[in-house]
């Protein structure tokens, strides 16, 4: 991937499956509905079967596209997996805070019992997105400053509007994949891959889940681990970052971003993790569970004297950034992962 694209949904979703991780699948707002008319389920919920189903022809593992959310969720809670199954959840930012709270607890269940025995259960949520313009800082004639106060002006609004614990629970987030949509029938959808780029794929995909009991083997010293750490204080006191929340970074990253980190260097034949695999699992893991200021409010500069209206300004200069840089490169995340790749540029990585 590029420094401000979204990872591929091919290499995600094989990652996930080979370490049983649960990832959010970004799609933007519109663009599928346009090219694609379909009933339920919707068509990027057919978009990401199709997909798996390519990925792996073979068969065994079963999709299930969740259609009504409580119901889905409280058959999920009870039905017993006996092979590996991935849970596609349509729009999880529709979710309410009651089901958040039964997902969260099913996705913990299903963790603790894939740690026991060989079937598991992922789920991947469908994030619609827009690139939303930010709303101006500056007064109209006529209007009362009173009426609008800068703590009420939201200038980098988030994509993802669920909560924190749920947002955590999911390891990174990913592109589309790739489809066909000359006709709005089902049955002709289809990825625009080459047989060489099939041919790769399956010798990558066979790399990573072939070898995936030497996960533990792949070797972590001591020093990367450090490096880590260093990563996640230094986005955790980023200017940019809601240092009230620790800039999102929670403590189990570290062990997050190792795995990932592990998983990229056994993909490029490594049996050992170097600061390049960090650095690259980073732009793949923190752009998601960042927490960015969005208004002047929210900035800790205040309480050493800046000044809100300036805070906000400059808040606003970032929004207008994000909302074109967005749009070229298709990744509602784009300022976050120039947040990340800012402290990467900063963190001496180990020699």
């Amino acid at each position: 991937m590029g420094d401000h694209n979204l990872p591929d949904f091919q290499t995600c979703l094989k990652f996930s499956v080979a370490a049983k991780m649960s990832f959010l699948c970004m799609y933007r707002e519109g663009v599928v509905e346009e090219k694609l008319a379909s009933s339920t389920p919707s068509a990027c919920d057919i978009q990401l079967k199709k997909a798996i189903d390519k990925i792996y022809p073979a068969g065994g593992i079963k999709v299930t596209v969740m259609n009504s959310t409580t119901a889905s969720l409280d058959s999920l809670s009870t039905a017993h997996v006996q092979d590996f199954e991935i849970v596609i959840i349509p729009d999880i930012n529709s979710l309410s805070q009651p089901d958040q709270a039964k997902l969260v607890k099913t996705m913990r269940d299903c963790k603790m019992a894939a740690e026991k025995e060989q079937a598991g259960r992922i789920f991947i949520g469908v994030v619609r997105w827009d690139n939303q313009a930010a709303p101006s800082s500056a007064a109209k004639d006529g209007d009362d400053e009173s009426t609008a106060p800068p703590k009420t002006r939201i200038f980098l609004p988030p994509c993802i509007h669920i909560d924190s614990w749920l947002k955590h629970k999911f390891w990174f987030a990913c592109a589309p994949p790739r489809l066909n949509f000359e006709s709005s029938s089902e049955s002709s959808i289809s990825t625009e891959t080459t047989k060489e780029e099939d041919q790769e794929a399956e010798e990558r995909r066979s790399t990573v889940l072939n070898e995936e009991a030497n996960l533990d083997d792949v070797f972590v010293g001591s020093n990367v681990k450090r490096y880590i750490l260093d990563i996640m204080v230094h986005l955790r006191t980023h200017r940019l970052t809601y240092n009230a929340k620790a800039g999102g970074i929670y403590t189990s990253s570290l062990d997050n971003v190792i795995l990932l980190s592990r998983l990229i260097g056994l993909h490029s034949g490594k049996m050992f993790v170097s600061p390049s695999h960090v650095k690259e699992a980073s732009m793949w893991y923190f752009p998601m569970h960042l927490e960015l200021v969005q208004r002047s409010s929210m900035d800790s500069s205040l309480l050493y004297g800046s000044d809100p209206k300036l805070v906000d300004e400059m808040l606003e200069k970032l929004a207008k950034i994000r909302y074109e840089e967005v749009s070229e490169f298709e990744n509602p995340l784009f300022l976050e992962s120039l947040v990340v790749k800012n402290v990467l540029s900063k963190v001496v990585p180990p020699v």
